[in-house]
């Protein structure tokens, strides 16, 4: 078994005539590898398969001309689109098939692009979301700003409103307005018991039937005093 690279190698079912070019082992007539044996065109060519690994030294239907023919008529790729073949004829005998596409610059050309085209969808896919977040972040701020305006306007209006007020009650009673001086705090009583001028005493002397009872009176300091 050879090494080296296949002198043909065929994608799909190739024809030897009207034959189909199969597998001996398997019958598989896809994934043949063929390779030139010995000097001379009518020498039978070997073939290899990939599909079960048979190979077979001594094809019954193949020749090195066969196989040189098939090489000096294929098509060849030009563009990214087009598809590698050929027909052949070798004393009589026509030979066709498809061969494993080799790799061209209009290949490179049709990666790029369709890399281009997931990165650009992967970028608009992005840029989307950024936009999207810069409007809602947008639209809070907007949010934020009108409410604190309309905050400034209400406290605005309560000011307006406030001094509005004022002054018609100072059209009304001519500028008096509430006394406004400071007002002497009131000093707390220093008898026991007194709450708000008045103590109250637990006693039978006041009381009506003798027992003891409680009854208010008059605080002797605080209730006395008045204001100067």
């Amino acid at each position: 078994m050879l090494t080296s690279p296949p002198d043909l190698a065929l994608q799909g079912l190739a024809h030897v005539g009207e034959t189909p070019l199969l597998c001996a082992a398997c019958g598989s007539g896809y994934a043949l590898r063929i390779y030139k044996r010995g000097p001379r065109e009518p020498f039978p060519a070997s073939v290899s398969c990939l599909g079960c690994g048979h190979w077979e030294d001594c094809s019954p239907v193949l020749t090195n001309g066969m196989v040189d023919a098939a090489l000096e008529a294929r098509t060849g790729r030009k563009v990214a689109a087009d598809i590698d073949t050929f027909v052949a004829e070798w004393r009589g005998r026509i030979f066709q098939g498809e061969l494993v596409a080799e790799f061209i610059p209009d290949d490179a050309v049709v990666m790029l692009k369709a890399l281009h085209g997931e990165v650009s969808k992967d970028a608009r896919r992005w840029w989307g979301g950024k936009k999207r977040a810069v409007r809602t972040r947008a639209k809070e701020t907007t949010g934020a700003v009108k409410a604190a305006a309309k905050e400034k306007a209400g406290d605005a209006a309560g000011a307006a409103k406030s001094a509005a007020l004022a002054a018609d009650w100072a059209l009304r009673t001519g500028g008096a307005g509430p006394d406004t001086a400071p007002k002497k705090p009131r000093s707390r009583c220093t008898v026991k018991g007194c709450r708000g001028g008045m103590v109250t005493l637990s006693t039978k002397v006041h009381s009506t039937t003798g027992k003891t009872s409680e009854v208010k009176i008059p605080c002797g300091v605080c209730h006395r005093r008045k204001p100067v």
